[in-house]
Formats: C-alpha cells, sequence, structure tokens
C-alpha cells in the first residue's frame, strides 16, 4: 500500500513571495501618495435680489437690505463670514460682519452718507473669487430746511438800470445739500425798481432773478423769500448811481478840430478822439473868463489814433479852445446853453 506525501521546500517559499510582489501595485492609490485633491473655490458674487443701484435720502437707510451669495462648486456655503463697508461720510453697514445661512446668503443694511451723489458699498470674503463685490446707490439731498445769499449782493450800478449780475439763493437740506424745486418769491423792498422773475424754482445750485434799479441815487433793496425755510427771506441791497453824462465826439486829425464848433446843453461831456495818422496835439482852453470867454481844464498832448481827452461842460457859456502846438491854425469851441 502507497502513502502519498506533501513538503514544502525552499523553492516553494520564494513563489509564494514573488506572488505576493506582484499583485501589491495593484492594491496601491496609483498617486504616489499625495492625497485627495483639493475642494473647490469659494465665490462670492451679488445674490439674485441684491438691493444694487437704488436711491434714497441722504442719512437714511436704503428701503431694502444689500445681499450676496456665497457658494462653492455651485452649492451654498453655509457660515462663510462676510464684511461689509460703506464710502463716505455719516455711512453705516449693519451688520458690518456676519456669516452665511443655510442658502448661502448674507445682508446688511445700508445707511447712506451725509453727502448727495453717486456713493458705493462694498462686500468682503477672504479668500474668495469675486471678492469684494461692490454695490452702487444714489445719495439725495433731503428736504429743504435752510435758504441762504449765493451771490449778487451789495452791487452798484446805473439807477433805472439791471445790475451787471442776478441775484441769487440756494436752498439746502439739513447737512447743506443744494435742494431742487423750492420756491422763491422775489420782490424789490427799496428804492423802486424791479425785479423779473418774480418767482422761480430752485435746481441745486439754486435760483436767481434780475434787479432793475429804481431811479433812487444811493441805497436799494430787494429779497428772496421761502416759505419755512430758516434765513427767510434773504436780503440784498444795491447802490444807484447817476447815469454818464450825454457825450458828444469830436474828431482831431492834423490841423483841424471836426466838428470844430458844437453847442450842447449844460451837463454834456465832449470827448475828443484823435483820428487816424494823428500827430501830436492838445485840447487847450483859450478862455479869459470873461464872459462868452470862459475857461475849462486843458489836456496833455497826446500822439496817435485812439488817443481821447474828455470834460463835462457844468455851466451856460462860450468856451473857445486850440491845439498847443498848433496854435491858431488848429482852433474849436463849445458852446454851452
Amino acid at each position: 500500500m502507497m502513502r502519498s506525501t506533501r513538503t514544502s521546500g525552499p523553492i516553494e517559499g520564494r513563489m509564494c513571495l514573488a506572488a505576493l510582489l506582484l499583485f501589491a501595485p495593484a492594491c496601491s492609490s496609483g498617486d504616489g501618495g499625495s492625497g485627495p485633491p483639493p475642494p473647490p473655490p469659494v465665490v462670492v458674487a451679488r445674490a439674485p435680489v441684491s438691493g444694487n443701484n437704488q436711491s434714497g435720502p441722504v442719512g437714511q437707510a436704503l428701503s431694502s437690505p444689500i445681499r450676496v451669495l456665497v457658494t462653492r462648486d455651485g452649492q451654498p456655503e453655509v457660515g462663510a463670514t462676510v464684511t461689509w463697508s460703506a464710502s463716505g461720510a455719516g455711512a453705516l453697514m449693519a451688520p458690518t460682519s456676519g456669516m452665511t445661512d443655510a442658502s448661502g446668503l448674507a445682508a446688511s443694511t445700508w445707511t447712506l452718507p451725509q453727502a448727495a451723489g453717486a456713493r458705493t458699498a462694498t462686500a468682503t470674503v477672504s479668500g474668495a473669487n469675486g471678492s469684494p463685490v461692490s454695490f452702487s446707490a444714489i445719495a439725495l439731498p433731503g428736504a429743504a430746511t435752510t435758504l441762504t445769499l449765493k451771490s449778487g449782493n451789495a452791487q452798484t450800478g446805473e439807477v433805472s438800470k439791471a445790475l451787471p449780475a442776478p441775484l441769487k439763493v440756494r436752498a439746502a437740506d439739513q447737512f447743506g445739500n443744494g435742494v431742487a424745486g423750492v420756491v422763491i418769491t422775489w420782490q424789490v423792498t427799496g428804492g423802486g425798481g424791479s425785479v423779473a422773475p418774480t418767482s422761480s424754482n430752485t435746481d441745486t445750485s439754486g435760483a436767481t432773478t434780475v434787479w432793475t434799479l429804481g431811479a433812487t441815487l444811493g441805497g436799494q433793496g430787494a429779497e428772496g423769500a421761502a416759505t419755512g425755510l430758516t434765513g427767510s427771506p434773504v436780503a440784498f441791497t444795491a447802490t444807484g448811481t447817476p447815469p454818464p453824462p450825454p457825450t458828444v465826439d469830436v474828431v482831431v486829425s492834423n490841423n483841424a478840430f471836426t466838428p470844430n464848433a458844437v453847442t450842447i446843453a449844460a451837463g454834456t461831456r465832449i470827448r475828443w478822439t484823435w483820428g487816424a495818422g494823428a500827430a501830436s496835439h492838445s485840447v487847450q482852453s483859450t478862455g479869459t473868463g470873461a464872459p462868452g470867454s470862459l475857461t475849462f481844464t486843458s489836456s496833455v498832448i497826446m500822439t496817435g489814433a485812439g488817443s481821447q481827452y474828455a470834460f463835462i461842460f457844468p455851466s451856460p457859456g462860450v468856451y473857445p479852445y486850440d491845439c498847443v502846438i498848433h496854435g491858431t491854425l488848429m482852433q474849436g469851441t463849445v458852446t454851452v446853453n
């Protein structure tokens, strides 16, 4: 009867070890041991209903909060910290920092600054793509509270003529922003004259009217008023001056005054103007002071076209004159009635 036997030797052991080494790589991760890939980045953007591009009065909160949406790989990111800030004196954010909710949303209420105009706010998520996110708003002036003088006061002008600069007042809110649409009523308070228009509406720089002075010499007055505003009415003053005297022109040419005999009313001004090609000449009073030969102030010698001399003759009489250089060859008279 035969008996079978089984033995294991060194050759069989080496074969088992080779088999283990052959199949060992199939059990490794295949990535050289670098670990799992990094998570997708966090992204922040304005929320679908973001509160961007609102407007509202200065110093007040906008009607809707501003909002951002924070996501990772397209899914809401819960618990991300959002920091809020806004520009301009008096601007506030509430809260200034907060965390996203289960929908990945965060919101803050924006109180606009005190100065009117275009303003910005931002939402920042540290390390997030798209950060910071910017929001825009327009800060509008508040209700008018004051009326102030802008320009046109203390002018001087000829009586019965319009002043060179218009009168101007400005309506402003509690923070000093110009307010449009305030009705200003204008009127003259002294010296006669008129204003036009008698009513005008402000824009953000103010409202104006043109003041035509009355016939009164010296001080005159006008005002602009708006109902219920501090500082109203705003007073303006002006000084009325006499109109210039009527003027008669005489041309000075070589050896001639043209016209050489002039008759005028008392208080009229004679203006001598040197004509083209005129040499050196003067206007020299030759009166003696006797009746029919009165004197006036003479000019200096002047040369060249455009030179001028003027004198106002206040009293009736005859005023002879000549050129100091040319004497009797160049004479004239002024007769004052």
